[in-house]
C-alpha cells in the first residue's frame, strides 16, 4: 500500500502531537520549526491545526526547477495553550544521553540538565 493511500485518516497529526509532546512536555523545548513545499496544502493543513505560525519563506533549486518552502513555528506558550489527544511516553531515561539530558531528568524535573 502506498502511503497516500493512507492521508486524510489523521495518522499525521498523531504522529505530530507525539512528536510535540516529547519535545515540550518531556524534553523542555521552547519551540519547534517546521518546514513544507508551499504547494504541500495537507502538510501546511496539519502545521495551522497544531498552531504553527508562519515563520518565512525559502526559495530553493529542485531537480533544476524553483522550489518554495514554508517555514513555520511553534512556541511552547502556545502548545500549552491547546488541548491535545493524550501521549504516554516511556524509555524515556534509556535514551536520555542521546537528547543531551542526565538519565533522570525530564522536562517536569527541575533538576533536569538540558
Amino acid at each position: 500500500m502506498a502511503g497516500v493511500d493512507h492521508q486524510g485518516q489523521g495518522l499525521g497529526t498523531e504522529m505530530r502531537v507525539a512528536l510535540l509532546h516529547l519535545a515540550f512536555v518531556e524534553l523542555g523545548a521552547a519551540f519547534a520549526r517546521s518546514a513544507s513545499f508551499t504547494d504541500n496544502h495537507a502538510s501546511l493543513a496539519v502545521s495551522r491545526k497544531l498552531g504553527y505560525e508562519p515563520d518565512g519563506l525559502s526559495r530553493d533549486v529542485l531537480d533544476g526547477r524553483v522550489v518554495e518552502s514554508q517555514y513555520l513555528r511553534l512556541s511552547r506558550q502556545v502548545w500549552n495553550s491547546q488541548k491535545h489527544l493524550p501521549v504516554t511516553v516511556s524509555g524515556l531515561a534509556d535514551c536520555a544521553a542521546f537528547f543531551g539530558i542526565d538519565d533522570h531528568a525530564t522536562a517536569s524535573d527541575p533538576a533536569r540538565a538540558l
